[in-house]
C-alpha cells in the first residue's frame, strides 16, 4: 500500500506544475473559486427553488450526477490513453521491480484525483446549497462527501477498461499515432452509442409525465435510471435520514471498492504486454527524405500558422487534447437536445419555436446563446498552451526575425479558428429549430461571438506567457494537469457574469450589442497594447 501511495504521489506531482505558490496567488485562487462557486450557487438556487414548488427537488440531484458522469467519462477518454500508454514516465517505470498492478493502480489514482478537482469546482457548491435549502442534517453532507469520493471510480474504471481492451487489439498496428486516434474514436463511439440508446429508451407518454409530476420526486426516475451508480447516489441523499439511505450508500461504497479492485486486476493482466509492445514498435510513419521535400515561398503569417497546426496534428496527444474537444463537445451535448426535439409533438414544437423566436430578439436571449458558445470556448486549450507545448523549443521564438508581438498574434489564430466550430454549430442548430429567426439577430450574435473569441484567445496567450509549463514528462500534463487551465475557466466564468449582467442591464437589444461590443473592443485593444509594451518582460520566462 505504501508503494502505491508513494508512486501515486510521484506521478501526480510530476504531472502538475510544482512551482511554489505565493500567498498572493493563493488568495487569487480562493477569490476565483468563490466567484465560480457563487455563479454555480446562483443557478442552482434558481433551479432548486423552482423544483421545490412542484415537489420535484430531488430531480436537481439527478441532473447534477448525470452531467458529472458524462463529463467524467468524456474527460477520462482523453486522459486514460495518454496516462497509461503514451506518457514518458513509462520508460522509467518498466525497468523497475514494481508489480504491474501497482503501476496501474497509481495511474488510475491520478485519473481519479483529477476528477476530484473537477467535482470540487462544479458539484460541491451545488450540493451544499441543496442541503441548506432543504434544511438537511449533518448526515446529508457526510453522505454527499462519501458519494463524491466514490462516484468518479465508476466512469474512470469503465473507460480505462474499454481503452485498455481496445489497445490490446490495436497494438498490431505499427503506427503509434494511428493507434491513439483509433482508440479514442472507438471509445467515443461506444460512449455516444450508450447515450443514444439511453435517450431513446427514456421517452415517456404525457400521461406518465403527469403522474410523475403529481408524485413527489416522481420525475427523478427519468434521471436515476441513466446509470446504476446515479440511482444509488441519489437514493442515498434523498433518504439520508432513514435506513434506505444508509443501505444505498453502503452498496455504493462496496460497489466502488469492488469495481476499483477488479478493474485494476483486469487492466494489469493485459497492460504490461500492451505497453511493452507499443514501446518496442515505436512510431513507424512514412517520412520524406530531404531530397524529396519541396519548398514553396509563402507569407510569414501563413507559414507560422501552418507550423502551429502541423505541430498540433503531428502529436496525437495535443491533437486529442486541444483540437478534438472543440469539435466533439458541441456534438456530444447537442445529441440529447436534438433527440428530445424529435420526440416532441407538433403542439410542443410550435410553442418552443414561438418562445425561441421571441427570446432571440431580446438581450437576454442573445446573452444565453453567447453563454452556450463561450462554454464551448472553455474546451479549447490551443492558445492557453501555445507556449507550453513548445517545451524547450519555445526559446526559439526569441531568435527568429519576427517581432514577439506578431508571434503572439500568429499563435492565437489556430485557437480562434477552432472556436468557429461551436459558433457555427450553434447557429446552424438554432436555424434548424427556428428557420424564421431574423437575420439581424444572427448578425448580432456572430459579431459578439467573434469579438469574445478574439479577446479570450488574447487573454489565454498572456496566461501561458505569465506561467509557462515548459518542464513536463508527458504531453498529457501540458493540458489536463496545468494550472493555466484553472485561469482559463476562471476568466470565462467571469465573462459569464458580465455577459448576463449586461443582458439584464440593457433590455434594448441594440444597446446591449453596442455595450458588449465596445467592452470587448476596448478589452482587445488593451490586451494588444499590454503585450506590445511588455513583450520582453512577458517572454522572460521562456527559456
Amino acid at each position: 500500500m505504501k508503494d502505491i501511495i508513494l508512486l501515486t504521489k510521484i506521478l501526480f506531482k510530476e504531472s502538475i506544475n510544482t512551482k511554489k505558490i505565493t500567498f498572493g496567488k493563493f488568495l487569487l485562487f480562493v477569490f476565483i473559486y468563490l466567484y465560480i462557486a457563487g455563479l454555480i450557487g446562483y443557478v442552482s438556487y434558481e433551479i432548486i427553488t423552482s423544483l421545490i414548488q412542484i415537489n420535484q427537488q430531488a430531480v436537481f440531484l439527478g441532473i447534477c450526477f448525470v452531467d458529472v458522469l458524462v463529463f467524467e467519462i468524456v474527460q477520462t477518454i482523453f486522459s486514460s490513453l495518454n496516462i497509461l500508454f503514451f506518457s514518458n514516465d513509462i520508460q522509467y517505470l518498466m525497468p523497475l521491480p514494481i508489480k504491474p498492478i501497482k503501476i496501474v493502480i497509481a495511474k488510475i489514482n491520478c485519473l481519479i484525483i483529477s476528477q476530484y478537482i473537477m467535482e470540487l469546482v462544479l458539484i460541491l457548491p451545488a450540493m451544499i446549497l441543496y442541503g441548506y435549502l432543504l434544511n438537511a442534517g449533518i448526515v446529508f453532507y457526510i453522505m454527499g462527501l462519501l458519494i463524491m469520493i466514490m462516484f468518479p471510480v465508476f466512469p474512470v474504471i469503465l473507460t480505462t477498461i474499454i481503452v485498455t481492451l481496445i489497445m490490446k487489439f490495436t497494438n498490431i498496428i505499427k503506427n503509434k499515432d494511428m493507434v491513439q486516434y483509433l482508440s479514442v474514436g472507438l471509445t467515443l463511439i461506444f460512449v455516444i452509442s450508450i447515450q443514444l440508446l439511453n435517450t431513446s429508451n427514456n421517452s415517456i407518454t404525457n400521461e406518465e409525465l403527469a403522474n410523475m409530476i403529481v408524485e413527489t420526486n416522481g420525475l427523478l426516475s427519468v434521471y436515476i435510471n441513466f446509470f446504476i451508480t446515479i440511482k444509488l447516489a441519489v437514493n442515498s441523499l434523498v433518504n439520508y435520514n432513514n435506513f434506505m439511505g444508509i443501505l444505498n450508500i453502503v452498496i455504493l461504497i462496496l460497489a466502488a471498492a469492488s469495481v476499483y479492485i477488479l478493474g485494476a486486476l483486469l487492466i494489469s493482466k493485459i497492460y504490461i504486454k500492451s505497453v511493452t509492445k507499443i514501446m518496442s514498435d515505436g512510431i513507424k510513419s512514412k517520412k520524406k527524405s530531404f531530397n524529396e521535400m519541396t519548398f514553396k515561398k509563402a507569407s510569414i503569417i501563413k507559414s507560422y500558422v501552418k507550423k502551429e497546426f502541423i505541430n498540433l496534428n503531428r502529436n496525437p496527444i495535443f491533437f486529442m487534447q486541444c483540437i478534438l474537444p472543440s469539435i466533439l463537445f458541441p456534438f456530444i451535448f447537442g445529441i440529447p437536445v436534438f433527440l428530445s426535439y424529435k420526440d416532441m409533438n407538433s403542439e410542443d414544437i410550435n410553442m418552443l419555436k414561438h418562445l425561441l423566436i421571441e427570446k432571440s430578439e431580446t438581450s437576454i436571449g442573445i446573452a444565453v446563446g453567447l453563454l452556450i458558445v463561450v462554454f464551448f470556448f472553455m474546451m479549447n486549450f490551443i492558445s492557453v498552451t501555445s507556449i507550453s507545448r513548445d517545451r524547450n523549443n519555445a526559446n526559439f521564438m526569441k531568435y527568429i526575425p519576427i517581432d514577439l508581438e506578431k508571434q503572439c498574434v500568429y499563435k492565437l489564430i489556430p485557437g480562434i479558428i477552432l472556436n468557429f466550430v461551436p459558433i457555427m454549430f450553434f447557429i446552424v442548430g438554432f436555424i434548424y429549430l427556428v428557420p424564421s429567426i431574423s437575420v439581424k439577430s444572427v448578425i448580432y450574435f456572430v459579431i459578439l461571438a467573434i469579438l469574445i473569441n478574439i479577446f479570450n484567445n488574447y487573454m489565454m496567450i498572456i496566461v501561458d506567457l505569465k506561467n509557462p509549463k515548459l518542464e513536463w514528462m508527458t504531453e498529457y500534463a501540458v493540458v489536463k494537469q496545468n494550472i493555466n487551465m484553472f485561469f482559463q475557466i476562471a476568466i470565462i466564468v467571469l465573462e459569464f457574469g458580465i455577459i448576463m449582467f449586461l443582458g439584464f442591464k440593457f433590455s434594448n437589444l441594440d444597446m446591449y450589442v453596442i455595450s458588449v461590443s465596445l467592452l470587448y473592443i476596448i478589452g482587445i485593444c488593451a490586451v494588444k497594447k499590454y503585450i506590445s509594451k511588455n513583450k520582453n518582460k512577458l517572454f522572460s520566462k521562456v527559456m
